[in-house]
């Protein structure tokens, strides 16, 4: 037998070729170990679930999933508030782009990610003391104009990473657009006043009715922050362009939303109602109307069917349950009635382009039609009050002119949430804001820090893919149902209208992950394995080493692994960037990166007990 390419360690260099005393068997195979054979390596790829991806905040999600099924509640929350500040909020009102990415929505049904998360907010919420502590002072200060969900973020990882952050807010409650746009009955305002008591013990100093370009100028903010982030969002509502607007019992959107929520509210509204806009703003706004008094609610849109409207589905179906109408087609191009609204003159229209793109081709020659209404609440869009914005940093769509990094020229200005994605074509989400509000606290403290900004460049394999996976070990489960209040009863009260998960609801939803390609201690390797080629201390996820000295490459533990976190590389090609399974451990997915100095400790050879 050749020992070419072999090192022979200094305690087994004895002579071999026909000379005594030849080695034993035990040592003979540390000499010649069985992986000399292998043509393939199982190498531990740690890929990125695309629930984890399509998160607009990047929330490790099959990271808390796997704790929540574990019953390690305190460290799943714990994990999912180093993206999201709030998860009771957006366990709530998220439209759950995870969720539609959820491989096994492939499979049977997606799973109900939305009502984990908001399980483990209300946990947080329940608890004395947040896990959350403020970082080490590092004497800067930066000041967040706006307390909605950009804003709270920001403010929120800027405190986490050591700054005395202040938030300038104009209105009288601190919220934005989570209180003034999101009705008590998705959002209750107890839920939101424990997040924003959460800041405060963060140490973050809240300023309401404080309101830029009045209360504080521009050169103040220059003069008394090292930096600042611009999150006022888009909060003046859009006109829908048709005559008689100004008429008494004409109302918008936002405002009505707003005063609300706000508790400042004096509309009565009439027994007929309609609503112009197809969007998530214009559902609230029908099915609030209900609430406040209306008997009949029409919601009128440009788009031909419910399939185009850019509303989230199930808040449709949930208002339609409710009782409003829709009539699709129609533009609003009149308000009708001598000083007070009596009715609309709507025409038939359609969108000139792409679905809710303008402008709105409106068919002139058609007789108009008369639709008899008390009030009207227009909900198509808002835009941004920037007054107060010096103009080289107004950009043609009347938004702030920014980098992609957020950051207004060499400024230690920054823009975030809906003013800094609108027209991005990102949607105009809590959770995108939220995400938007997080990567730009970064971003301003690497300025701040003197570190140069840089797009990522780390390649992701996002596993979207269910032939990567091994699916004989995944029966088929039907999704746990969040419970709601009967429809019929939804139309009047002010109570939120789903409800919560239980504990038992939790964990069997959140046992329905497959992790997708992230180790999730199935113990299929370890087990699997013919030769003692795979060790671990103790079960847990990514805690498993390979002994590559014994393994002989047969692919067994690569085609049993569930999850699709196994591949083989040809040996040949290993030294070609392949990272180890003893190694693997990414910085950003999943814990398996706490794991690595635990993984050292294994021993590298078989214990005796094999």
């Amino acid at each position: 037998m050749s020992t070419k390419g072999t090192h022979i360690p200094d305690w087994l260099n004895v002579p071999f070729a026909g000379i005594t005393p030849a080695p034993s068997q035990e040592k003979g195979q540390d000499l010649f170990p069985t992986g000399n054979w292998r043509a393939i390596r199982p190498v531990y790829r740690d890929k990125l679930p695309p629930c984890n991806n399509a998160c607009g905040t990047n929330e490790k999600i099959q990271g808390y999933l796997d704790l929540v099924k574990r019953g390690k509640y305190l460290d799943a929350y714990a994990l999912i508030k180093e993206d999201m500040p709030f998860p009771s909020v957006t366990g709530r009102v998220c439209y759950h782009p995870c969720e539609q990415a959820c491989n096994r929505g492939q499979y049977d049904e997606a799973i109900s990610i939305r009502a984990v998360e908001r399980f483990l907010g209300d946990l947080g919420q329940a608890l004395a003391r947040d896990v959350v502590k403020a970082g080490t002072p590092n004497g800067k200060k930066v000041a967040v104009v706006g307390s909605g969900p950009a804003g709270h973020s920001a403010a929120y990882q800027l405190a986490r990473l050591g700054y005395k952050v202040t938030i300038l807010e104009k209105s009288p409650k601190a919220g934005g657009l989570n209180r003034g746009g999101i009705p008590d009955w998705v959002l209750p305002q107890n839920i939101l006043d424990r997040e924003i008591e959460r800041l405060v013990e963060l140490g973050i100093t809240i300023k309401t009715n404080t309101e830029v370009g009045k209360d504080v100028s521009w050169d103040s903010l220059k003069k008394d922050y090292d930096a600042v982030v611009l999150a006022v969002g888009l909060t003046e509502p859009n006109s829908a362009r048709a005559e008689g607007e100004n008429k008494a019992g004409v109302i918008f959107g936002l405002p009505f939303l707003r005063d609300i929520g706000m508790g400042t509210s004096k509309v009565k509204l009439g027994a007929r109602v309609a609503v112009i806009g197809g969007g998530n703003t214009a559902i609230d706004c029908a099915r609030e109307a209900l609430r406040q008094g209306a008997v009949e609610v029409t919601m009128i849109t440009v788009e031909g069917g419910p399939k185009e409207m850019p509303a989230v589905p199930e808040d449709l179906h949930d208002m339609l349950e409710e009782g409003v109408e829709l009539l699709h087609g129609r533009a609003m191009t009149a308000v009708l009635g001598e000083g007070k609204i009596e009715a609309l003159e709507l025409r038939p229209a359609r969108f000139a382009g792409a679905i809710n793109a303008s402008p709105i081709n409106i068919d002139r020659e058609s007789k108009a039609e008369r639709f008899p209404v008390d009030n009207v609440i227009i909900a198509v869009g808002q835009h941004a009050s920037l007054a107060w914005l010096p103009a080289e940093f107004k950009n043609e769509r009347g938004t702030i002119k920014m980098d992609k990094f957020g950051r207004l020229g060499d400024t230690n200005f920054f823009a975030a949430g809906d003013i800094a994605q609108v027209g991005s074509g990102q949607p105009l989400m809590v959770v995108n804001a939220v995400g938007d509000g997080k990567r730009v606290a970064f971003n301003l403290d690497k300025v701040l820090r003197g570190e140069a900004l840089q797009p990522r460049s780390i390649p992701i394999d996002v596993i979207v893919d269910l032939n990567r996976m091994n699916m004989t070990y995944f029966p088929t489960f039907p999704r746990v149902k969040q419970a709601m209040l009967p429809s019929a009863s939804r139309r009047k009260t002010q109570q939120e209208v789903i409800l919560a998960y239980t504990e038992e609801q939790a964990v069997e939803e959140a046992s329905r992950c497959f992790s997708c390609g992230t180790c999730n201690a199935c113990d299929n390797c370890y087990l699997v394995c013919p030769e003692p080629c795979i060790v671990r201390s103790t079960r847990s996820n990514g805690l498993y080493k390979i002994l590559v000295d014994y393994c002989k490459g047969c692919r067994v533990c690569i085609e049993e692994c569930p999850t699709g976190c196994l591949e083989g590389v040809p040996e040949l090609d290993f030294d070609t960037g392949v990272v180890r399974m003893d190694t693997a451990f990414a910085i950003s997915q999943g814990l398996h990166g706490r794991q690595a100095e635990e993984l050292r400790n294994l021993p590298d050879r078989v214990p005796k007990s094999i």
